[in-house]
């Protein structure tokens, strides 16, 4: 029976790991949630803030619908050292029914204080 060899990805694995304690600054992730949000033809990402302190994303602004709300959240998700988003985006056509005294963001509405990615 012929030996199996480690893939390539495997092989060099190790050389594309981050050290532990390793955390990304703060400034790459908010610039590359920014450049997510405004890759997306489909988002008007011009009204929408990005803020990020130890790996925490902030969204807030304004955005056309709750479609562009979660759009929005699930680009900011997907970059590597974002830890947590919190969605503070506020919907232009309304559509949103804020129960009194709830907190804001779109993970707020689904009953969690944040998203944790």
């Amino acid at each position: 029976m012929p030996e199996s060899r480690p893939s390539m990805l495997e092989e060099y694995a190790s050389e594309v790991r981050e050290p532990a304690g390793f955390r990304r600054p703060d400034a790459d992730i908010v610039e590359e949630v920014r450049r997510a949000l405004e890759d997306d033809v489909g988002l008007d990402a011009r009204a929408i803030r990005v803020a990020v302190k130890d790996g925490k994303v902030t969204l807030a602004g304004t955005v056309r619908n709750c479609a562009d709300m979660q759009r929005a959240e699930a680009h900011a998700c997907a970059v590597a050292g974002a830890q947590s988003v919190l969605n503070e985006l506020q919907p232009l056509d309304g559509t949103v029914d804020r129960d009194e005294g709830a907190e804001a963001g779109a993970a707020a509405k689904m009953g969690k204080p944040d998203y944790e990615c």
